[in-house]
């Protein structure tokens, strides 16, 4: 990933709010970013199985129920939301019309064989409120949810 746009990605993290990832991406950034990145925010992971290693770093996990828990989350949050996460766990909050916004990057590199980003979500309906250019290269493309 080009420098700058992990740079863009943390300052958006850095935001006021409470980060919510996927167990794949939390394990994916804890071990290649030497540990979680984000421990002023307070970070709960979705998984099946508690196998939280940073309890100091501000994270808890969500194994019981998850997507009701989420939901929970959402409905008492007083701040944004903001979604770490892959293809499945992403695809599982839109069948369950949890997410409000999606912000993609497009990063032009050619990956083969891969997870599909987002799978089938039954005809969910987005509009794009904001794009922008990043190094002439990247594209970030922001989508607001207009139901289904």
């Amino acid at each position: 990933m080009p420098e700058n746009v992990k740079k863009e990605i943390s300052e958006a993290y850095e935001q006021p709010g409470v980060l919510l990832a996927g167990v794949n991406t939390y394990t994916y950034i804890f071990e290649h970013w030497g540990g979680w990145p984000y421990k002023s925010k307070k970070t709960f992971v979705v998984s099946h199985y508690d196998t939280n290693v940073s309890e100091k770093e501000n994270v808890s996990f969500l194994t019981d129920m998850p997507l009701r828990a989420v939901n929970e989350l959402k409905s008492n949050s007083e701040t944004d939301i903001q979604v770490i996460g892959g293809g499945k766990f992403i695809t599982s909050l839109i069948e369950a019309s949890l997410l409000d916004e999606i912000t993609l990057y497009i990063i032009p590199v050619m990956l083969g064989n891969g997870i599909k980003f987002i799978g089938k979500t039954f005809g969910s309906k987005w509009e794009l409120t904001q794009n922008k250019i990043l190094d002439n290269q990247v594209v970030c493309l922001t989508y607001q949810y207009k139901g289904e």
